[in-house]
């Protein structure tokens, strides 16, 4: 039982919804900027929406080290890879320094809900 416990407890963590996770900050996002080019074409409003309900639950308080949505120097880095790998690395999932499981864990979501979710936290973290 004390083996399963810890094992149990990461699991859950993965399938967590968005139970109390905080909404980033409310400042207006960037606009002209680098982070508007990155993002054209994407929906926002529904990125956020995925991010709310899926995505929040980890990366509004930096779980399992994934970068805090709004905090510019988790992200530059990994916004420097460009959209296309952002949006692969989430929809395949990865491990490097944190884990991103593959559509956060949701695998009920399509491609464009991940892409746009990844736009949503590129546009507040890219300010």
């Amino acid at each position: 039982m004390k083996k399963i416990l810890p094992v149990a407890a990461l699991c859950s963590i993965f399938f967590i919804g968005c139970g109390g996770a905080q909404e980033p900050s409310a400042e207006a996002p960037a606009e002209g900027g680098a982070a508007s080019e990155l993002v054209s074409g994407y929906d926002l409003a529904n990125g956020k929406e995925i991010y709310e309900a899926n995505c929040a639950s980890c990366h509004a308080e930096g779980v399992l080290s994934s970068p805090k949505t709004g905090d510019v120097s988790a992200w530059s880095a990994r916004i420097e890879q460009g959209m296309d790998t952002l949006i692969k690395k989430s929809i395949e999932g990865y491990i490097a320094e944190g884990s991103m499981p593959a559509r956060g864990g949701n695998d009920a979501l399509t491609d464009e809900e991940v892409a746009n979710s990844v736009a949503y936290m590129v546009n507040e973290s890219a300010k």
